[in-house]
């Protein structure tokens, strides 16, 4: 399936990036990253179809990628286990949300939502 959509997991648990991996693997392709600098360099020099970011990194906020991954014409799918650390999308617009612990199918609905909504 060569035209499968890629997707960028931010997370910086190894653990949880390894279970999104994996179950996003089943759909999409999927690249990880866990830090705000990895990230950006992966949407500087990748082309991504949607980005999965954790609100706080060990380096910054992931919003500071949800700012650079809109400004490229990304969609956002912001995850945190904080609801109160989730923030607004451009335009003061809500970016899709994933309060964790989220099931499998939460997940995938909300994913398959985003690309449909942007193609």
């Amino acid at each position: 399936m060569g035209n499968r959509f890629h997707v960028l997991v931010v997370e910086d648990d190894p653990l949880v990036a390894e279970t999104l991996q994996t179950v996003l693997e089943s759909e999409y392709r999927v690249s990880c990253a866990h830090t705000v600098g990895e990230a950006r360099a992966f949407i500087g020099s990748t082309h991504l179809d949607a980005v999965l970011v954790d609100s706080i990194l060990p380096d910054g906020r992931g919003e500071e990628i949800a700012i650079v991954a809109e400004a490229a014409g990304m969609p956002i799918v912001e995850m945190s286990g904080y609801p109160a650390e989730m923030t607004l999308g451009s335009e003061g617009r809500e970016r899709p949300r994933l309060r964790k612990p989220f099931s499998i199918m939460t997940l995938l609905s909300c994913i398959e939502r985003v690309l449909a909504h942007h193609r």
